[in-house]
C-alpha cells in the first residue's frame, strides 16, 4: 500500500519496480506480476499500473507484448573494466548489437566549460562531433567531441560508423596517444538531452569528461559522455596496494 500522496502514485510503483530491477531481485526474463495483482498489491488502479509500466517500457527495461505476460528485458549494459583505450566505446567485441548514429559534424570555437576543464587558448577553433550510441537499436549514452581543426577536418564522417574515433586518431591519423585527464559526474537530463536519450526530464545521468593528449602533450581531443543510469554500470577492478605507510587501492590492468 502507497501512503505518500504527495508524489504521483504511477511514479512510486515505477520506482518500485525500477529498485527491484537494479537489486537482482527482478532479473532478465522474470515474468512480472499481471496488472491486476499489482493493482492489489499497491491499491491502485489498473490504470495507474499501467500508467507505471508504460514508463519502464518506454526505458526498455521491460517486454511487454498482447497476450503474453510482460518480462523484464535485458536491462543494463555492464562495461568490464572501464579504460580510456576506446574499448568502452566499442560494444561489438561483447556481442551486443550495437550502432552509432552521427548528429553533428561541424567546425566551432572550444566551449568556455571546456577551457575550465582544461587549459587551452582562448577562442581555440574546434571540429564538434555529436553522436548517439545504441545497443539493441535504444539509445544508451550521447557523445560530444571537440578535436583542433587540424586534426578533425582529417576525419572522415563515415569512419566513424565503423570505428571508435581513439583508434581512428591512432591507426588512421598516426597520432600517439600518452594520457588522459578524466572526471566522473552524476548529472540529470535537461530538456535537451532527455528526448535523445529517451529518459524524462530529471532522470539521472552519468557524465564522464575527458582530455586526451599526445606523447609532446599538446592536446588532441576532449569528450564527454552521458550514460543512461538505469543501463550502463561500470565495474572495475581494484588491486590493494602498500607504499610506505599507506595502504591504497589501484586500478587492477
Amino acid at each position: 500500500m502507497l501512503t505518500d500522496r504527495a508524489i504521483p502514485l504511477y511514479y512510486q510503483i515505477e520506482t518500485i519496480l525500477r529498485k527491484k530491477m537494479s537489486s537482482g531481485e527482478l532479473v532478465p526474463g522474470d515474468p512480472l506480476p499481471t496488472e491486476l495483482s499489482l493493482a492489489d498489491e499497491y491499491g491502485v488502479s489498473r490504470i495507474t499500473i499501467r500508467q507505471a509500466l508504460s514508463s519502464l517500457e518506454r526505458d526498455g527495461l521491460i517486454v511487454r507484448k498482447r497476450g503474453t505476460r510482460t518480462v523484464v528485458s535485458k536491462g543494463r549494459i555492464y562495461f568490464d573494466p572501464l579504460k580510456y583505450t576506446g574499448s568502452i566505446e566499442d560494444l561489438i567485441i561483447m556481442g551486443i548489437k550495437n550502432h552509432t548514429k552521427i548528429l553533428n559534424f561541424y567546425q566551432t570555437q572550444i566551449p568556455n566549460r571546456i577551457a575550465e576543464f582544461i587549459p587551452l587558448p582562448q577562442n581555440m577553433e574546434a571540429i564538434c562531433i555529436e553522436r548517439l550510441r545504441l545497443a539493441e537499436d535504444r539509445p544508451y549514452c550521447y557523445v560530444s567531441n571537440y578535436l583542433p581543426t587540424q586534426i578533425g577536418k582529417r576525419i572522415q564522417p563515415g569512419r566513424l560508423l565503423k570505428k571508435p574515433l581513439l583508434k581512428i586518431l591512432e591507426d588512421d591519423l598516426g597520432l600517439t596517444i600518452a594520457n588522459a585527464v578524466q572526471t566522473y559526474e552524476a548529472t540529470i537530463a535537461d530538456p535537451q538531452m532527455a528526448p535523445l536519450l529517451s529518459v524524462r526530464v530529471g532522470q539521472p545521468l552519468l557524465k564522464i569528461q575527458r582530455a586526451i593528449f599526445d606523447s609532446n602533450h599538446d592536446f588532441v581531443e576532449y569528450v564527454s559522455i552521458y550514460y543512461r543510469a538505469d543501463k550502463c554500470l561500470f565495474k572495475l577492478k581494484l588491486q590493494r596496494e602498500k607504499k610506505g605507510n599507506a595502504v591504497t587501492w589501484a586500478l587492477d590492468e
